[in-house]
């Protein structure tokens, strides 16, 4: 059966008001997702044979051998402009 043209003017009438609040959302979150729990301000990075973890709260830089597993030294930043110490 084809619509008549009563229903599509009155779809189409709601339809108008619907689109900025549908759209609102997306040009424009609200909210950020962020982590939480144990893992919360730690920034990864990859490369081709690492990743390397630094947690922003205690200032510790580590490294992980992709490929072996082997932990490489672990650094911490005690104090910004400061050099980088060995973590023990």
């Amino acid at each position: 059966m084809k619509p008549d043209l009563y229903t599509e003017a009155i779809l189409t009438i709601i339809a108008f008001p619907l689109f900025p609040i549908a759209r609102g959302p997306l040009m424009s979150p609200e909210t950020t997702a962020s982590a939480q729990g144990p893992f919360a301000g730690v920034h990864f990075a990859t490369e081709e044979r690492s990743v390397s973890f630094f947690d922003g709260r205690a200032g510790e830089f580590r490294g992980y051998n992709r490929y072996d597993g082997q932990v490489r030294q672990g650094y911490r930043v005690s104090k910004l402009g400061e050099p980088v110490v060995r973590a023990k």
